[in-house]
């Protein structure tokens, strides 16, 4: 059997390959050896958001996953609150932004084409 531990913290953040891609992105799949699918974890300072986005042009659908602060993710023009421990998945055809609030927002993006 085998397995590969990372800590997100060793991990640099910066641009990828993702549509949405920021400066806030540490691409913890590259640094896993994982290539069925992505998984980033975003550092959002307060008040940043990423790129609005929808996944026409690669069919990827998104879960994120909610680790700590507070935000809002906007799905076709509708803006919900994020807290920790909250999943959210959003559609190929989805526009799709996520924004922080006063604390900043640290989620884990989890991005593959369906089955």
């Amino acid at each position: 059997m085998a397995y590969t531990i990372v800590d997100p913290s060793s991990v640099t953040a910066g641009l990828g390959p993702h549509p949405a891609a920021s400066p806030f992105d540490k691409r913890v799949s590259e640094a896993l050896g994982v290539n069925a699918f992505a998984v980033y974890q975003v550092e959002l300072p307060p008040e940043a958001e990423t790129v609005r986005h929808d996944h026409l042009a690669d069919s990827v659908e998104d879960l994120y996953f909610i680790v700590s602060g507070d935000g809002w993710v906007i799905v076709d023009d509708e803006q919900v609150p994020l807290r920790p421990g909250i999943f959210v998945a959003v559609t190929v055809e989805s526009t799709r932004q996520v924004r922080a609030g006063s604390s900043g927002i640290t989620f884990v993006a989890l991005c593959g084409a369906p089955h």
